[in-house]
């Protein structure tokens, strides 16, 4: 049951209390500032210390619109507002607000991007690393890790994806999920989730037919995937891009994130989650080579016995598959007969 009621938590923390009403579609004729502020009003967002962050935002915005002002004069509050964006998503109680930052940090890297005054601040290097930030909890309750991944900056109120890692003092080993959120068409069918290498080589899809996934809000446009831990580890630490894709009633919609860059250092703050993550990296999976997945699926003539050498011969009805398995939480290699 306590474990229950932390997993409830995670899931009303993350995945955010409802649908804003921003519409996306003016954004070329709309300034981000302005659109930050209307959003933070939907949520009612009005807090002193987070408004201060939206002027401090509005007023680095202004700099770049302005050309005749020097990079000099800005340099400290241009670095000022990356160092209180990365503090935000890594550690605000607030979701919504740490997705409206993580948000405009995608949209102030292609803004500022365009000016090469940008390259000439200290931090222009760290404008990027706010887009890929981990939020970590660390208490002596829970331990939890959640990355967003969002799609183009002015669609990311209504289209979001949060991943989740969390694990309670007293749990044997962590929870894991996607939740996924659209509060466009509130509509997400055949969801799939890819991990991909630096080279956008596919390593492995997962299939929502394939995990339980709790529907209970799905109307209100929020679909939960519970995926075994070892899996998503496994997936994490091994891929660099995840791409989350479904369809909606416009077609297929979808967004890729970055987790892997910061997962690797950011989990060392969670050692319990560390601990999981390491027990997971200790079994070493195999990846299938071009040859052995020529062979998945035709009859298998005969096997050896590694450790005696013994050759055993089949009758044809065997085949080579893959199996799931709960324990490596990976699929392997194995013989069927059919």
């Amino acid at each position: 049951m306590k474990r229950l009621s932390i997993i409830t938590l995670c899931i009303i923390t993350l995945a955010s209390c409802g649908p804003s009403q921003k519409a996306t579609e003016n954004e070329q004729e709309q300034r981000w500032p302005d659109f930050l502020r209307e959003w933070a009003a939907d949520y009612e967002i009005n807090d002193p210390q987070r408004v201060s962050l939206i002027n401090l935002i509005d007023s680095v915005y202004c700099f770049f619109e302005d050309t005749t002002l020097s990079a000099e004069s800005y340099s400290e509050q241009v670095c000022r507002m990356m160092e209180r964006m990365a503090e935000v998503i890594e550690n605000d109680s607030v979701f919504e607000f740490t997705l409206m930052m993580r948000a405009t940090a995608a949209n102030f890297w292609g803004y500022a991007m365009k000016d090469e005054r940008f390259f000439q601040f200290d931090c222009s290097g760290e404008a990027l690393g706010r887009i890929v930030e981990w939020q970590t909890v660390n208490t002596e309750d829970v331990e939890l890790m959640c990355f967003t991944i969002i799609p183009v900056s002015w669609q990311a109120p209504t289209h979001f994806a949060n991943i989740i890692l969390v694990i309670g003092k007293d749990d044997d080993e962590p929870y894991a999920s996607f939740v996924i959120t659209n509060y466009e068409d509130y509509l997400m069918d055949s969801v799939r989730i890819a991990f991909l290498d630096s080279t956008n080589n596919v390593l492995d899809v997962l299939y929502e037919e394939e995990v339980y996934v709790d529907s209970t809000n799905v109307k209100g446009g929020v679909k939960t995937m519970l995926i075994p831990y070892r899996y998503l580890m496994q997936g994490l630490s091994h891929s660099f891009y995840v791409d989350v894709a479904y369809k909606t009633s416009q077609g297929w919609f979808s967004m890729r994130g970055v987790p892997r860059v910061g997962f690797d250092v950011q989990i060392k703050d969670c050692p319990r989650l560390k601990a999981a993550l390491d027990e997971v990296l200790s079994v070493q999976i195999v990846p299938m080579d071009d040859d052995i997945k020529s062979k998945i699926g035709q009859p298998i003539k005969q096997m050896i016995n590694r450790r005696t050498g013994e050759v055993i011969e089949l009758d044809g009805t065997y085949y080579l598959d893959t199996v799931w398995s709960e324990e490596l939480g990976s699929y392997i290699l194995n013989v069927k007969q059919k």
